[in-house]
């Protein structure tokens, strides 16, 4: 299963305060895609599990964005509800430790949902 589309803010807030992880990729739709992009499309489509599930958002959306405080391309980890890692502007070595440390649960969940 490849990354689902959320267009609007009840979906965001149903997965973000879902118990399993969410990997949100906050990206312009506008510009091509970055490597980022194509490198979470292809995680997305082999390490979507029970416990963890895949989402993009165009961060242009500003009802979304404006909730996860994004104003530029943007890698979110949630959590119960709360947010657990967030890569501003991210490279693929960031979206492969974040979706490895989703997937062992090696997380610590040390935020809130605002």
């Amino acid at each position: 299963m490849a990354c689902t589309k959320i267009t609007d803010v009840d979906t965001y807030h149903d997965v973000v305060g879902g118990t399993s992880y969410a990997v949100f990729n906050f990206r312009d739709c506008r510009c091509r895609p970055s490597d980022t992009d194509e490198a979470y499309e292809d995680i997305a489509s082999y390490a979507c599990t029970d416990t963890v599930a895949f989402y993009e958002v165009d961060m242009e959306d500003p009802m979304i964005s404006q909730k996860a405080q994004v104003e530029r391309p943007t890698l979110i980890l949630y959590k119960d509800g709360r947010e657990v890692e967030r890569y501003t502007k991210p490279r693929p070595p960031q979206l492969e430790y974040l979706v490895s440390r989703a997937l062992c649960g090696l997380t610590q969940i040390s935020a809130g949902l605002s």
